[in-house]
């Protein structure tokens, strides 16, 4: 999708389709019956409205920002005979009327969406694939999916902490593609920004806070998208948020499984160590075989993994 503006809720340039199987079991989990009313927003390609209408009887409305995209999803609905409609957008400036609303979306686009969802009528249900809504508790869980019946419960947070959640992280993506992680923040409350600075970011790297003003100790989710590169790409920096500290990040694009390992700061050191020694690779090797790693959504390929969100270590 293309970006979006900082105040905008809606998605940015990152894709990938849901597999039919997860989103049989979202629609499921949340009990989509005949004739009720289904709002995907991101679209995409239009699966999830056509599984909607031809497997559950649905009446089916998708928001999609990115032109190409919601084309594709028109012309699966007619080629299927299904009276579904599609609309060209950014999520703020349509109207959500909806008995289960469809989102696989990145996390911070979901904690910026926070507020409209949570204004929907009571009978409405929300379900998300690969990511969880930052802050709300689901009522209801599948395969990372989750469910969650309006208004919604929120999880309880301990608004003292201030700081990332961990001092750092190391991230393993995929070469040649795309990639999104997300990692956590508290400050002490007022306007937003995330800075990078560091070696070999620039250009790769393109950061998105789920809030742009926050309340002192709100937790906040950055995403982390990764442009594609080739293998062997490596890059060492910093991020730095007002209120937060700074937060050191080391990323390579290898050919083995993607991951996303937290750090400490410790961690840290031992991590550019290995990067001024040129054995970063053989590092994250090592890190594969240990516990604690989280993967890492690209695209393209499979949908709903789970929320990549940098923890302690």
């Amino acid at each position: 999708m293309p970006a979006a503006g900082p105040g905008s809720s809606a998605g940015w340039p990152f894709w990938a389709g849901t597999s039919d199987e997860r989103i049989d079991e979202a629609l499921r989990l949340a009990g989509l019956g005949p004739g009720e009313r289904l709002v995907d927003l991101g679209c995409g390609d239009g699966r999830v409205l056509l599984r909607a209408a031809e497997g559950f009887g649905a009446e089916v409305h998708g928001v999609e920002l990115d032109p190409r995209l919601a084309d594709i999803a028109r012309d699966v609905l007619a080629a299927a005979g299904v009276d579904g409609t599609v609309t060209e957008a950014d999520f703020d400036a349509v109207p959500i009327e909806a008995d289960v609303v469809f989102a696989y979306l990145s996390p911070a686009t979901l904690q910026r969406l926070r507020p409209r969802l949570a204004a929907l009528p009571s009978s409405t249900r929300v379900v998300t694939t690969g990511y969880a809504v930052p802050g709300w508790l689901p009522n209801d869980l599948g395969d990372r999916v989750y469910l969650y019946r309006l208004p919604p419960g929120e999880q309880p947070v301990d608004r003292r902490g201030r700081g990332w959640v961990s001092a750092g992280a190391l991230v393993s993506v995929t070469p040649g593609a795309p990639a999104l992680v997300a990692v956590k923040l508290q400050t002490d409350g007022g306007p937003l920004a995330v800075s990078v600075t560091g070696t070999g970011l620039d250009g790769w790297l393109t950061t998105r806070a789920g809030a742009d003003d926050v309340a002192p100790g709100e937790p906040v989710v950055v995403d982390l998208r990764f442009e594609p590169v080739p293998a062997g790409v490596e890059a060492a920096g910093t991020l730095e948020v007002d209120g937060a500290g700074p937060f050191r990040l080391f990323a390579i694009a290898d050919p083995g499984d993607p991951g996303i390992w937290g750090l400490s700061e410790s961690g840290c050191d031992l991590v550019a160590d290995a990067v001024a020694q040129g054995r970063l690779a053989a590092m994250v090797d090592q890190a594969r075989g240990s516990e604690g790693a989280r993967s890492v959504s690209s695209a393209p390929g499979p949908a709903g993994r789970p929320p990549p969100v940098a923890g302690r270590s």
